[in-house]
């Protein structure tokens, strides 16, 4: 099973702490196959929707700095775009209600696919406004908060407005003021032509689901909060084992108050956190699947057990089906 799963990706980096705290990884196949570039430790993976636990704990980084409430409406924070109901009002959606993807807002068909390199930008506003084929309709409120899940891409958008006004600076530089730099993290970064031109050399070329390479190696997306994150297995480690820590109260990065905050279960909707997604007793997930990549990562509150696989493949399936979710469960034993 395990050969099977490593052999429908080009490339898969795993990484994991055990109860104790001991740190392994370990690394299959290949960054770019077209290339022979193999897979190792430097190699950056693209973290898709794992970049929404981030974005999460960048606003819960805020809210402690007192430059935010999650409880009160986003619209309270927004100068430059307000956030409409489907009638054109202005909506009373909390920034609480947008990270659980409670907040009624619903995503364009067919939405947030990437771009290719030398395609011309679209900006967040272009985004926001639904004026592009990367979101076909204005983000708007279109339910009243807290009476439907919606899994939303333009919900983090609006998050992502929300930290640049709050942060006064782009966003890939505010994730990088408040997380980033301050955990050591040499390899992680939301995506931006900066970033590409930095890092381009470890990123993995992305392969779609025939297993062809994407044009251009990776796609650039527009929706930085909710999809643009890249890392490494290792690194994504350092961010989950100082979010436990939090949840103990032993983290001078960030306080016990804002982890439990984002691990606690909405309610009506027990499934989800902030951020995060709650999959069972002690266990919160948080995962994401792209035309150039998936992965998973998985942490044990009580234990502190935490697993986390990359790969630079879309399967053409979710993480259950495609064996990511397979291999997160036993890394612990399997993947040595």
């Amino acid at each position: 099973m395990k050969q099977q799963i490593i052999e429908r990706f080009p490339g898969i980096g795993c990484a994991w702490a055990d109860a104790g705290g001991r740190e392994s990884a370990a690394y299959h196949g290949f960054a770019d196959l077209e290339n022979q570039i193999p897979v190792d430790e430097e190699t950056i993976f693209p973290a898709c929707s794992i970049s929404k636990c981030v974005t999460a704990i960048c606003i819960m980084k805020l809210q402690e700095r007192k430059q935010l409430d999650v409880d009160l409406p986003v619209n309270r924070y927004l100068r430059q775009w307000k956030l409409l109901t489907s009638d054109g009002h202005e909506s009373d959606a909390s920034i609480r209600s947008i990270l659980s993807h409670t907040a009624g807002i619903v995503d364009g068909e067919d939405s947030f696919c990437g771009l290719r390199m030398g395609e011309p930008e679209i900006s967040l506003m272009d985004i926001l406004e639904g004026r592009t084929s990367c979101n076909n309709r204005p983000v708007r409120t279109e339910k009243p908060q807290g009476t439907a899940f919606e899994y939303s891409d333009a919900g983090y958008c609006v998050l992502q407005q929300l930290v640049q006004e709050a942060a006064q600076k782009a966003f890939a530089d505010a994730a990088r003021e408040m997380l980033f730099d301050p955990l050591g993290l040499s390899g992680t970064f939301f995506v931006s032509s900066a970033g590409i031109a930095r890092y381009g050399n470890r990123m993995a070329t992305g392969y779609d689901d025939r297993g062809l390479p994407i044009p251009g190696r990776f796609p650039p997306v527009p929706d930085s909060a909710a999809s643009g994150l890249w890392s490494t297995p290792k690194e994504l480690l350092v961010i989950a084992r100082e979010f436990v820590k939090a949840l103990h109260g032993e983290s001078a990065f960030l306080q016990a108050a804002s982890a439990r905050e984002m691990a606690r279960p909405v309610k009506g909707f027990p499934w989800t956190g902030l951020g995060v997604f709650i999959g069972g007793k002690d266990i919160l997930v948080t995962q994401g699947w792209g035309e150039n990549g998936q992965c998973m990562m998985k942490m044990n509150s009580r234990t502190r057990e935490i697993s986390v696989v990359m790969a630079n493949r879309n399967p053409g399936a979710d993480q259950a089906e495609s064996g990511i979710e397979w291999l997160v469960d036993r890394a612990f034993t399997i993947m040595r």
